[in-house]
């Protein structure tokens, strides 16, 4: 059995008195006392104030996990009602096995989904566990960011990743899952490597980036969802032919109204706002991009700038070098 969106792992404990030089770590509690599983998992999740109700006369609890510098696979199971608030420094992948789960960050409360998963939020979010079966997947902020080479990166959270990207999330699962989870079996330094990149490129296709003017949105109320809906739809539809008026009627607001709101949150005007989205997809393609195979025009009418010389300036200007000079970098890698 492997780690999966049905089933939590198998976890081998490494032989007794045999010295290793992997440093993956194993830990395995299970048990009855709510006590004792509220004093590890506060400790372990960082859970403040938390609100536990029984809802079974045997209440059975269990934690199993395998981690090292760069990541941890592990899965839980807790048979109560929990309210709490949480927040993590990892970037943590999570999804459902059993039970149900609500999330809320931002004024936007989430249900989570038996087999969906998603990253919860890096500050805090307010959750409510019932009956819960869990898997998660931690990756180390600092080594997701260095592979993005980004030390401001953070994925959108709360956000299920498309057809495409749930398919190649679950077939990493599957595939290095079983591996990891051996502990008895030494891994080499590039093994664990290797693995970790896996999942961590993974997720950063499979699941939304955060912009930088989405999360300075933190308000809950109606106009902050108008603008969070005005800035989802520019993201989604930056490489289309789109304007003030569509970005408004997405958003559900007056052209003068988009305008309006950006300025008083974001001190933008809707060009300003595209221009910039159109930037950073610009800057993404060109620091996956091989040289050979693609060039900066190609790029750059890509995301909607028909003026090269135009478009050259304006990315200068935005990250202090040439489109040229970031594709130059990335084949050298």
């Amino acid at each position: 059995m492997v780690l999966t969106p049905d089933a939590g792992p198998a976890v081998s404990a490494p032989p007794v008195g045999v010295e290793r030089a992997d440093t993956r770590s194993y830990r395995r509690l299970a048990g009855t006392d709510i006590d004792h599983a509220m004093a590890f998992f506060t400790s372990d999740y960082d859970l403040k104030a938390p609100l536990i109700r029984r809802t079974h006369a045997d209440t059975q609890w269990d934690f199993a996990g395998v981690t090292d510098e760069r990541m941890s696979l592990r899965t839980s199971r807790f048979g109560v009602d929990l309210r709490s608030q949480s927040q993590s420094d990892d970037f943590i992948v999570a999804w459902l096995r059993s039970g149900s789960s609500t999330i809320t960050f931002n004024g936007r409360s989430v249900d989570l989904e038996r087999g969906v998963p998603v990253v919860l939020p890096s500050e805090t979010y307010d959750l409510h566990h019932r009956d819960i079966g869990l898997n998660l997947v931690h990756l180390d902020r600092s080594f997701v960011t260095s592979l993005v080479g980004d030390d401001t990166f953070s994925f959108e959270p709360l956000e299920r990743p498309d057809a495409d990207g749930m398919r190649l999330w679950q077939d990493t699962v599957r595939r290095h899952s079983p591996t990891w989870l051996q502990v008895e079996t030494p891994l080499s330094a590039a093994a664990r490597r290797d693995i970790a990149e896996s999942f961590a490129n993974a997720a950063l296709r499979a699941f939304p980036r955060r912009s930088t003017w989405r999360a300075a949105v933190t308000g809950s109320g109606p106009e902050h969802q108008r603008l969070r809906r005005a800035l989802d739809y520019v993201h989604a539809h930056a490489r289309e032919p789109i304007g003030t008026p569509e970005i408004a009627a997405a958003a559900g607001l007056s052209p003068r109204g988009l305008q309006q709101s950006l300025r008083r949150h974001l001190d933008l005007t809707p060009g300003e706002l595209l221009r910039s989205v159109r930037l950073d997809g610009a800057l993404e393609d060109l620091r996956r991009a091989e040289r050979d195979e693609t060039s900066v025009a190609d790029i750059a009418r890509g995301w909607g700038f028909g003026h090269l010389g135009r478009f050259s300036a304006a990315y200068r200007s935005r990250f202090g070098e040439l489109p040229s000079d970031t594709l130059r970098t990335r084949t050298r890698r």
